[in-house]
């Protein structure tokens, strides 16, 4: 290869547009000729959009969302807009969103320490846990903490259900601790929500009596 094919190759490598992107990734396997219509038009509504924070973007199961989401993470790598992650709600769909990577041909790593990563030359897969928790490398920690420069959670709703278990005690509500716990927090929870009090406190809606989070929430609101 010449200097010039060399020097060609890297403008072509440094394109932000998306579907451009993908047109050009010179190691997709076969089936990745084309985009589907519904992934250009929403490559082309993110793209105009894509200095705005908190973005969220809305495709059916099935529509190809996860070549979606790695081409827009190309795409901010490519604009220096690294290091780059995408997340997911469990440790199944990283190998999935790894593999789709592969099949692509964008560098994808699941290993933070990966120097690729913190040089935004590869996307960093991971799971929510990885990424929410009271000793993540992303940003709770005193010193050495890992850079991020943009992000897609991946199913967010399912993130969210994963986050909310994580830090969720549940106690059952025949225990003395179920009990012990009532009993201190029943007057904030009565305020913070009356309705959610009647349910745990006076009805005993088996759904709600184990739902001991909302105890926490109640003071914490105080």
């Amino acid at each position: 290869m010449n200097l010039l094919s060399k020097l060609s190759s890297s403008t072509k490598a440094k394109t932000i547009e998306p579907r451009e992107i993908f047109m050009t990734l010179p190691s997709k396997a076969p089936g990745y000729g084309y985009p589907r219509d519904v992934q250009s038009e929403v490559w082309k509504k993110w793209f105009d959009i894509r200095n705005e924070k908190n973005v969220i973007l809305k495709m059916n199961t099935g529509s190809g969302k996860t070549v979606v989401g790695l081409i827009m993470l190309q795409s901010c790598l490519n604009e220096e807009k690294g290091p780059a992650i995408y997340v997911v709600p469990d440790n199944y769909l990283v190998k999935q969103v790894i593999d789709e990577a592969k099949r692509l041909g964008i560098s994808a790593t699941e290993d933070k320490d990966d120097y690729s990563y913190s040089n935004s030359k590869a996307i960093l897969v991971t799971s929510i846990q990885t990424i929410v928790n009271g000793y993540s490398y992303f940003g709770m920690r005193e010193g050495g903490n890992y850079p991020i420069g943009s992000i897609i959670i991946d199913d967010v709703h399912a993130c969210m259900d994963k986050i909310i278990s994580q830090f969720m005690i549940k106690i059952d509500a025949e225990s003395d601790a179920y009990k012990e716990l009532i009993a201190i927090f029943s007057s904030s929870l009565k305020d913070y929500n009356p309705k959610n009090y009647i349910d745990i406190v006076e009805m005993k809606d088996c759904r709600k009596k184990n739902a001991c989070a909302l105890l926490g929430m109640a003071e914490t609101a105080r």
